[in-house]
């Protein structure tokens, strides 16, 4: 019997690690996922077409993707976009949208699929590799139930089967093929306005929208990005690897800058939901975005809420249930009551 208790022992520690997912617990199944090193250019492929329930390629989120105008229009649910004289192909996910009118639809920017370890190697996150055009369906259909509107998956540039490259997230044209990309979706489906939700990066994507477009009658904003400038400071000093990195934090579009174009007339709705516990995206530039908007007369509702997982960051599909009660009418008060009872069903 104790010669069993050292095998027993290691298989406890073992499984306890793959339960917590500490690195070096599961470099077997690891070992095949693409890496790039902190100074390593990508090497971007053609475009692959995802289909139904093939897996997104953590290749080409990684390391970009490019097509043609000719190819991207057999993609179906796509738009050729040309922005700062390069063209991309960005597609869109949607359920629920009429032939004719559709008065009010609601717009999501998911966050960033690309991390970074300590020494600055660049991954993609396992929940990216784990979806596919059928997932988004799933979650869309589901969102467009309970909004009673048309719903949108939009696919930032590289990812999620859109062209472009993940590694050049945060710059201005990446806001610029969005802020396209609802013009012609606006055109292909009569659209009158939009209710735009985004997720930590894809949050200062709804920032920056919000700042340019007259037709967003309300935006949820989920553990975002919202002072960008500001948290890559704070992520500079916290660095450990030495030595100038491959972007410049001095060219990302910080949408901070620009909340006097904020349109007044009428006044947008805007909802914040953070956790002051958020160990990605700082809590205080988040909150210090909310306090220059009620500074340039606006009165964004700023919701506090526990998120569950360990980074105690993700709380986007709070955003999109408030999302789709503003749709429904609902009011701020009734809005917050309902994220809250949200955040107290995930601990029971």
């Amino acid at each position: 019997m104790r010669k069993e208790e050292p095998r027993l022992a290691w298989w406890i520690v073992r499984w306890a690690l793959l339960a917590l997912a500490i690195p070096g617990a599961s470099q077997s199944a690891l070992a095949d996922a693409p890496r790039l090193g902190p100074f390593e250019l990508p090497k971007p492929r053609e475009l692959t077409v995802f289909r139904d329930d093939q897996a997104f390629s953590p290749f080409e989120a990684l390391n970009g993707s490019f097509t043609s105008p000719e190819a991207c229009a057999g993609i179906p649910n796509s738009l050729w976009i040309d922005a700062e004289g390069k063209g991309d192909c960005i597609r869109y996910y949607p359920q629920a949208l009429a032939d004719g009118k559709n008065p009010v639809v609601l717009v999501y920017f998911g966050g960033d699929v690309m991390l970074r370890n300590a020494k600055g190697v660049r991954f993609i996150t396992d929940s990216y590799i784990r979806q596919s055009p059928a997932t988004i369906a799933a979650e869309m259909t589901e969102w467009a139930q309970k909004a009673g509107h048309p719903v949108i998956f939009m696919a930032r540039p590289g990812i999620y089967g859109s062209s472009g490259d993940h590694n050049r997230r945060r710059h201005p044209r990446e806001i610029a093929l969005m802020d396209r990309a609802l013009d012609l979706i606006k055109q292909r489906y009569d659209v009158s306005s939009f209710i735009l939700t985004g997720h930590s990066a894809g949050g200062q994507i709804v920032a920056g929208l919000l700042n340019r477009r007259e037709d967003v009658a309300a935006a949820v904003i989920t553990s975002g990005l919202v002072s960008v400038k500001q948290v890559s400071a704070f992520w500079e000093r916290r660095r450990r690897l030495p030595g100038k990195l491959l972007y410049n934090a001095a060219d990302f579009y910080d949408p901070i800058t620009e909340i006097d174009r904020i349109p007044t007339e009428p006044r947008p709705g805007i909802y914040l939901l953070s956790d002051p516990e958020d160990r990605v995206v700082p809590f205080f530039s988040q909150l210090f975005y909310v306090r220059r908007l009620r500074a340039a007369g606006f009165e964004p509702h700023h919701i506090y809420l526990q998120a569950t997982d360990r980074q105690r960051h993700l709380l986007a599909y709070h955003g999109r249930l408030a999302a789709a009660l503003i749709a429904r009418g609902q009011t701020p008060v009734e809005i917050r009551r309902a994220v809250h009872e949200m955040e107290l069903e995930q601990f029971k």
